[in-house]
């Protein structure tokens, strides 16, 4: 009935009490529990014991095996503590972090400052370059899936979380509509190949969106975003154009209000097969001179 209410101070499985609930969508609900046999609290992803879902719980657990040869403090991902049963359902337990980065966003009500973007794009690009040095594309990169490990430490410490839609980039399919609309890149809305350079589409489109405080093409269908972007950025190049949209005119705005952030620019990349990678980031001259590490308090890192 989706009443999520109703699991509060029950207990999944066999050990896993509910204190809260975290978050919800259309898998289940995340809940905050407290593993009596530890005494730790943790993250549990509930899924629904639905045909659909269970498959896609199936995958995500695949996608989480496969990363486990990944440090995760190191390569700023959460923590996977593994997976049990609740009747029907399948519960993925995961590190406990404080709140995602649209949260704080909207906490602080302010957009980022350059100094403070720092941090966060070496981060977020070391745990993509992760990703995809083990051929893992993460398909759906936003602020609600990046979690700040403590906001009360500067600089933030932020994770990747939800790797429900992630998929070896060998299994990545042209024509297939993957992860939050807003953050697609464009040769995924005109139904061409894709590839992980998606996820530096979306890594470009969050940097953005926290530089400016707002979302950067918030289109309310396909054919919105492809204009947005046409408007903003020009023409596709001619091998987009051929397989999908075509557009009549095109009004080629540059990125004024980002000219300091050249490697947003890079990120947004008409042309996936030029756009720069997330190790090609971190290579950048953007983080030479005292900018190569960042120091976290002991507590939130290792």
């Amino acid at each position: 009935n989706n009443n999520y209410e109703k699991i509060l101070n029950t207990t999944l499985g066999t050990c896993h009490v509910v204190e809260g609930i975290l978050g919800e969508g259309a898998f289940g609900v995340v809940a905050k529990c407290r593993n009596t046999e530890t005494q730790k609290s943790v993250a549990v992803k509930v899924n629904k014991g639905e045909e659909g879902v269970l498959q896609q719980a199936l995958y995500e657990i695949d996608v989480l095996k496969r990363m486990q040869c990944l440090d995760h403090d190191i390569c700023n991902i959460v923590q996977w503590d593994g997976f049990f049963f609740d009747k029907e359902n399948i519960c993925i337990t995961f590190e406990l972090l404080d709140m995602s980065l649209r949260g704080y966003m909207e906490e602080k009500d302010r957009f980022f400052t350059v100094g403070e973007l720092k941090p966060i794009l070496h981060q977020l690009a070391t745990a993509l370059a992760s990703l995809h040095s083990i051929g893992i594309t993460h398909m759906d990169l936003k602020p609600d899936n990046i979690m700040v490990v403590d906001r009360s430490h500067q600089p933030l410490k932020v994770k990747l979380i939800d790797f429900g839609l992630a998929r070896p980039v060998s299994a990545l399919h042209r024509g297939e509509f993957v992860g939050t609309r807003v953050y697609r890149a464009p040769e995924m809305l005109l139904g061409v190949p894709f590839n992980e350079s998606i996820d530096m589409w979306a890594l470009g489109l969050v940097m953005a969106e926290l530089a400016m405080g707002c979302c950067m093409y918030p289109g309310n269908s396909h054919y919105d975003m492809v204009r947005y972007i046409v408007e903003t950025q020009g023409q596709p190049p001619d091998d987009l154009l051929d397989n999908g949209f075509r557009a009549s005119e095109t009004r080629s705005v540059m990125l004024k209000s980002l000219d300091e952030i050249d490697l947003i620019k890079s990120m947004l990349n008409l042309d996936a097969s030029n756009r720069i990678t997330a190790q090609q980031v971190l290579d950048h001259e953007f983080f030479a001179a005292n900018f190569h590490k960042f120091e976290f308090p002991a507590s939130i890192s290792h």
